[in-house]
């Protein structure tokens, strides 16, 4: 292979011929650079023309292919970089205006998210105040319905008949709690009466008399109850006892308690003890005398009440029409004329029976079925006769 001019082939390398090597241990002076000189401004410059999607590609030469340098004016430079800025300038613009789309777009949904939570708000705000109305109006309709009907059972309490069912309650509830304590005291002195009724009449244990002794008690004890139920009977009624059935119960507490004393008395040494023997056989006479007293003491307060004083009457006060369920009412004439032969035949039986006090007003289907129809017949009829008769009175007035 030829060498071309001016090179020289060292080492298997081409190198210029005017090229001193450096070796490691030789020191070579290089010349200092001479200064560049620049060049005179021209009146065009080489302007790199080629396509943006050309450069650096081509056969790996650099891009140096496929392409040539022209000269042009400053007006046409001045016009391809203006192009080129505006390129740039789209470019920008568009990533702007992409930015802005996607900000605006965030800012949307988020707007669409408060608008979301402020209607969740006020659902639940609306559906609170649902709530509390209803409960409020329920709260004023049960007050209504509650408070009228509390109003109208204090009217009822305060009247002189509730008044005087009290009183009668107070009686009735000392004969009911008074006589089985009575009887109570009576079994316990029992036994001391027998005993006083052996020891004083010396009886033989297993005789006849000493059998019947056991019936001294409960009898005396009868006798004391009879009189107690008489006079809480009469001084309901208006009457009361006289001193002597006062006598004769007291009569027979005090052979109680004396029976039972000298039952009880022994014959033992010292006084303490015999007069403590004789109480302790006379504790079931004394408590019944006590519980006879405290009787005769309630029955005595509660006939002495005046219910009937300084109270109003019911009919008074006029709590019906509003207080109490007007759907009972007597059956008019017209009503009457439009029902069955059968049902006004038993409606008339029903107000007969009313009207004789057989049964109460404002009587139960089961009660004109049981007393006027004798428990026989459709009951049914006898339902619908008691709502015809509920309301009815015999002087022809309507409840």
């Amino acid at each position: 292979m030829a060498v071309q001019d001016g090179f020289a082939r060292r080492g298997g390398l081409l190198v210029p011929a005017d090229v001193v090597p450096i070796r490691p241990d030789v020191r070579v002076d290089v010349p200092a650079p001479v200064p560049a000189v620049e060049p005179e401004p021209e009146a065009f410059a080489e302007v790199d023309d080629r396509p943006d999607d050309q450069d650096g590609q081509g056969d790996g030469s650099g891009g140096r292919r496929g392409w040539r340098r022209e000269p042009v004016t400053a007006d046409e430079l001045e016009a391809r970089l203006e192009a080129r800025r505006a390129r740039v300038d789209v470019q920008r613009d568009d990533e702007r205006q992409r930015r802005r789309s996607a900000a605006d777009h965030r800012l949307d949904l988020a707007d669409v998210d408060e608008h979301v939570s402020v209607a969740r708000r006020r659902r639940r705000e609306r559906e609170r105040d649902d709530a509390e109305q209803a409960a409020l109006a329920a709260l004023y309709r049960r007050a209504a319905r509650s408070g009228e009907r509390a109003r109208v059972r204090a009217d009822i309490g305060r009247s002189a008949e509730m008044r005087a069912l009290r009183v009668a309650m107070v009686q009735r509830g000392a004969l009911v709690v008074g006589l089985p304590v009575l009887a109570g005291f009576a079994a316990w002195s029992t036994t001391g009466v027998q005993a006083g009724m052996v020891r004083l009449l010396d009886l033989r244990d297993g005789s006849p008399e000493w059998w019947v002794a056991w019936l001294v008690e409960p009898l005396l004890i009868a006798i004391v109850a009879g009189v107690i139920i008489v006079r809480a009977v009469l001084r309901t009624a208006g009457g009361d006892t006289d001193r002597r059935a006062t006598i004769a119960e007291w009569t027979a507490l005090a052979t109680s308690i004396a029976l039972n004393m000298f039952g009880g008395w022994h014959n033992v040494d010292g006084a303490v003890k015999a007069v403590g023997g004789a109480l302790g056989h006379s504790v079931g006479a004394l408590g019944a005398a006590g519980t006879a007293w405290l009787i005769g003491l309630i029955i005595d307060y509660a006939s002495r009440a005046r219910p009937w004083d300084g109270a109003p009457r019911l009919a008074e006060l006029n709590v019906l029409p509003d207080g109490i369920n007007r759907g009972k009412r007597a059956p008019d004439d017209r009503v009457a004329d439009d029902l069955p032969d059968e049902v006004r035949a038993l409606l008339a039986d029903v107000q007969e029976a009313i009207a004789a006090g057989t049964i109460s007003a404002d009587p139960s289907g089961y009660a004109i079925h049981r007393r006027v129809m004798g428990g026989r017949g459709d009951k049914g009829r006898a339902s619908r006769v008691a709502a015809l008769a509920a309301g009815w009175r015999p002087d022809g007035g309507r409840s």
